[in-house]
């Protein structure tokens, strides 16, 4: 009999981005030692060239192929997001499916169904449709993300919302007496970092001793010049991709978390603020609506809507009060439905319905 092991395949946990941060948790809680589950690097966001991402790929199709053939696997879990994540994955599936393996793909990235829509021919998304009614569970990160597989899945049943789960961030005993707004992720227009930028110059005329701060990669050098052209150079820092203990300490010392991007999956950065306490704007794209209420655990707002972003960071900076209310129902929201302990139980169901035939 050979020896049964289930598999995982997604981006390098130890590059950037929300998939890797995901999977980082999930191997550092201990939660692919107890699956035993072998983790197959598909992508890495630190080797950009063709080529090194072309053999991380080439690698984890013959790893899966070894697998296949030497072990009894019960279970593949594919972290999937658009184009050339889609595209890998959409290769492993079928590899997998040829030898009976059990299917997951989890789906992440906002974006997706704009690529489905939008970039996709008819056969492009003929072929899509193929793969995910090829698995036998799809994760999906929010309510909206739900309806939306179910319209590309012939089976009932088959999608299931499971939200991401982040290593709760411990909560400052006292804030900063500096009014800091912080944006953690990728700086982009898509990430609406040029309609912050906006707003926040509308920020500065009410409130001067205020600060922006801003931690991530993307186009820094051109949003730079655009906070230097806002007159904004002396009032914005940018930080460059922080993990870790930094990412820690900025949370500690923040007095909003801002996120006003246009497309999201469900994004950690807002739930990593909800278990630090820091109070909350956001957009109302993708999941975020699923883990803040409006008017009560925080402030959405349309993206792109710049005055209404404006609006609302104003209202928390001006009102210490508002914001203690919002983070109090912001953390308890955070242990019932967001912690590790709730997510990673989810999971585990999954993986035993899914495990119990063999």
């Amino acid at each position: 009999m050979r020896k049964v092991i289930n598999l995982m395949a997604g981006t390098d946990p130890g590059g950037q981005g929300g998939i890797a941060t995901v999977i980082k948790g999930l191997k550092g809680a201990g939660f692919l030692d107890e699956h035993n589950i072998r983790y197959l690097v598909t992508h890495s966001s630190k080797h950009q060239s063709r080529l090194p991402a072309l053999l991380f790929f080439a690698k984890a199709c013959l790893l899966l192929g070894y697998y296949l053939l030497f072990y009894r696997v019960g279970l593949i879990h594919l972290h999937m997001a658009s184009r050339g994540s889609y595209t890998r994955k959409a290769l492993l599936v079928r590899m997998a499916k040829a030898f009976g393996v059990k299917i997951i793909i989890h789906l992440h990235g906002g974006e997706f169904a704009e690529f489905y829509r939008k970039e996709c021919s008819l056969k492009k998304q003929r072929h899509i449709r193929a793969t995910f009614n090829l698995a036998d569970r799809v994760i999906v990160l929010s309510r909206t993300w739900l309806t939306w597989v179910n319209s590309l899945l012939s089976g009932q049943n088959k999608a299931v919302v499971i939200y991401n789960a982040a290593v709760g961030q411990k909560a400052a005993a006292t804030k900063a007496r500096t009014l800091s707004i912080l944006c953690l992720g990728r700086l982009a227009e898509k990430k609406g970092t040029g309609d912050l930028l906006r707003a926040y110059k509308k920020i500065v005329e009410q409130f001067p001793g205020s600060q922006l701060i801003l931690g991530g990669d993307g186009d820094i050098d051109g949003y730079q010049q655009q906070a230097a052209t806002l007159g904004l150079q002396d009032k914005v820092q940018f930080l460059g991709w922080v993990v870790g203990q930094e990412k820690s300490d900025w949370l500690a010392t923040a007095s909003v978390y801002v996120l006003p991007s246009y497309h999201e999956g469900f994004p950690m950065g807002i739930i990593e603020a909800m278990s630090a306490e820091v109070a909350i704007v956001a957009s109302k794209a993708g999941g975020i609506p699923d883990a803040i209420c409006h008017g009560h655990e925080g402030l959405l707002v349309d993206a792109g809507d710049i005055e209404g972003l404006a609006d609302a960071l104003a209202l928390l900076l001006s009102q210490p009060e508002l914001r203690s209310r919002y983070t109090q129902a912001a953390k308890q929201k955070y242990r019932q439905n967001f912690s590790p302990e709730i997510i990673f139980s989810q999971l585990n169901h999954l993986y035993l319905e899914l495990l119990s035939d063999l």
